[in-house]
């Protein structure tokens, strides 16, 4: 569990996210939505300690993080898998190079330890045959599978996921969005995701958190977005007409069987 207390930053006396407090659960995947510019990368950031936060606490697993020393951090590194916006792929790396790279930061597995652990990854995200085969002679999607295969290889406890289905076609984003719950519910892991895609929060999202200004605007579940009061969050989700005419039509008929 990731418990994210008061937590504030500040750049030049701009808010990047100020007073923010969220609980993340095992087992479950916590999308964080809002506009551009809003807050969701500084959130990000400083919850795996790539910022330090001017004041608040972000705690794992009752171990509070921004605490401790930079040494002393690396022991809960260790715990985290990263999925970047584009993969980050090395583009002179093979794809099980690419698998293997965080074994050997984290783990002290020998060489061969670290090819099996990485096939076995490869196997489990639906790539076969693609392991000597480098980023470029991939598509996007199983690119983006690459990713996930890289980031459970050193069975984290935290799953951080900025932007996973961007440049994907809504098909890939649902089978990437599915592939990503079923790991989550199967190893138990904290799984945070930063999204603007609507179509994923609808898909997989345990808990939405909405960040406005760098503030925590709205939380709740994907039945509360349509039922909420709050002009700001409607304004984002239901952007288009067609969302509108959507939760016009789920509100009338919840008013209906109430």
């Amino acid at each position: 569990m990731i418990q994210v207390r008061n937590l504030s930053k500040y750049f030049e006396n701009k808010i990047g996210i100020e007073d923010i407090s969220i609980d993340y659960e095992p087992g479950k995947c916590t999308t964080i939505i809002g506009p551009s510019g809003s807050g969701k990368t500084v959130l990000l950031k400083t919850t795996v300690g790539l910022i330090a936060p001017d004041s608040g606490e972000v705690i794992f697993d009752n171990v509070v993080f921004n605490k401790l020393k930079e040494s002393e951090q690396k022991q809960i590194r260790s715990k985290m898998g990263m999925l970047f916006q584009g993969s980050a792929l090395f583009d002179f790396a093979t794809a099980l190079e690419n698998v293997m790279f965080p074994m050997d930061f984290f783990t002290k597995m020998s060489r061969e330890e670290k090819i099996e652990r990485a096939m076995f990854c490869l196997n489990r995200v639906g790539l076969e045959n693609v392991e000597k085969k480098y980023p470029s002679e991939l598509s996007g999607g199983m690119q983006k599978r690459v990713g996930i295969a890289r980031a459970i290889a050193i069975g984290p406890s935290y799953l951080f996921c900025d932007e996973p289905n961007s440049g994907l076609d809504p098909y890939t984003s649902t089978l990437i969005d599915r592939l990503i719950q079923e790991i989550t519910q199967e190893y138990n892991i904290t799984t945070i995701i930063n999204t603007h895609d609507m179509n994923s929060v609808m898909e997989i999202a345990d808990k939405i958190v909405f960040i406005y200004k760098g503030k925590k605007e709205w939380e709740g579940n994907i039945h509360d977005v349509f039922t909420s009061d709050n002009e700001r969050l409607n304004d984002f989700v239901f952007a288009t007409n067609m969302a509108k005419e959507l939760r016009r039509a789920l509100k009338s008929d919840k008013g209906q069987q109430l």
